[in-house]
């Protein structure tokens, strides 16, 4: 027997997923902090309940196309850092075990559900997840 789903339902089933996945309330961040130790607003840490709890259990890392024309990515290849800028801004899962439960139950569809549902929550944008 097929199943045939819509893309909207397919999506807001992903959306009730990544509410039930993401404690979204209890999500904290930090502004990335450079080679030198002062914060920047180009990379962003986002961790579960406290910082210093959270600080093993990284979720994700936010880039933005800044990041990659920073002192700190000058050693890296021009073709490299363009791809890195066209992807940009970038949101990295830190946590591996719920990048593989999305992937194993959704594939790659979840990706813009994510990128919709990481908007609205916490208002930064992303273009590329990986």
């Amino acid at each position: 027997m097929k199943i045939i789903i819509t893309e909207n339902k397919i999506n807001e089933l992903i959306i009730k997923h990544l509410n039930s996945m993401f404690d979204v309330d209890n999500i904290g961040w930090t502004p990335g902090i450079d080679d030198w130790g002062n914060e920047v607003n180009y990379a962003i840490e986002f961790y579960p309940d406290d910082y210093e709890d959270g600080r093993d259990n990284t979720l994700f890392r936010w880039y933005s196309e800044d990041y990659w024309r920073s002192e700190e990515t000058e050693t890296l290849s021009p073709v490299f850092l363009k791809e890195m800028i066209d992807k940009s801004p970038i949101l990295e899962f830190e946590d591996t075990d719920k990048l593989e439960q999305l992937n194993s139950l959704f594939g790659d569809r979840w990706k813009q559900p994510f990128i919709d549902w990481f908007w609205d929550n916490f208002n930064v944008p992303v273009k590329t997840v990986e």
